[in-house]
């Protein structure tokens, strides 16, 4: 059934006079006069159907910005292409506001591209500096000496293998602390006067017998089996004594 003849909206905010075949050339001449009134005195003229025509134009901006923002958040939230995610959305928000400007058109689609941009660069940069945070390496413990010190590398006077009665003091502990850890290549602490002569007195108080501490006052590597409970008390007075862990 066609529509009968008459004044109707043709979706760009004017009325047009519909003949009942096709759109004509005349228009209202008064966008809010009565369409009943303005039409034409011609054969079989009815009361418009104003609700035949679609007054709104397809969004077709705010679909496009709206897939911006989508595509946008979704890279934003990946470090490596932070960048590129942070373009598209721009790029998303700029379509999605020439859309909410668009006559005639729905706005949803631009609104909520908008708001999405927005929300996507946000969460992108704490997904950025959250990844960074965890990338940032912790304090890593100084190595044990695995094997024993080379010939080299030993004092002047060879360290005797008896091992004498008695504690020594954290002063011989310290010394022959410096020996290991210098043997193993490390020489972090030797600018550190303070270190060594802390770190013995922590393994004095220790629960390291007094058979392991004369063994390491006297420059050797610890063997057996307190070997695990030595080097736990080497790493804890590392902490301990190190202003800078």
């Amino acid at each position: 059934m066609s529509m009968p003849a008459g004044w109707y909206h043709d979706g760009s905010g004017r009325q047009r006079w519909w003949d009942g075949a096709r759109w004509t050339d005349d228009y209202a001449p008064d966008l809010d006069a009565d369409p009943a009134r303005s039409t034409p005195s011609a054969p079989g003229a009815t009361t418009p159907m104003t609700s035949a025509v679609p007054r709104r134009v397809v969004p077709v901006l705010g679909f496009v910005g709206l897939g911006l923002a989508v595509l946008g958040t979704v890279l934003a939230c990946i470090p490596a292409v932070f960048g590129v995610g942070v373009v598209v959305l721009l790029a998303g928000f700029v379509v999605s506001l020439v859309g909410l400007f668009k006559k005639g058109s729905v706005k949803w689609p631009s609104i909520v591209g908008m708001i999405l941009s927005v929300v996507g660069g946000v969460i992108g940069a704490v997904v950025l500096v959250v990844s960074l945070l965890a990338s940032i390496p912790g304090p890593v413990d100084p190595p044990l000496p695995m094997d024993s010190p080379s010939t080299s590398q030993q004092p002047s006077d060879e360290p005797t293998t008896d091992v004498s009665e008695g504690r020594p003091s954290p002063e011989e502990i310290g010394e022959g602390l410096a020996v290991l850890v210098r043997a193993g290549g490390i020489t972090t602490y030797d600018d550190m006067p303070e270190f060594y002569p802390c770190a013995g007195q922590h393994l004095y108080d220790s629960d390291v017998s007094d058979e392991s501490l004369q063994l390491i006052a006297d420059g050797q590597d610890v063997t057996g089996p307190e070997r695990e409970a030595v080097g736990q008390a080497i790493s804890a007075a590392t902490f301990a004594c190190d202003p800078q862990p």
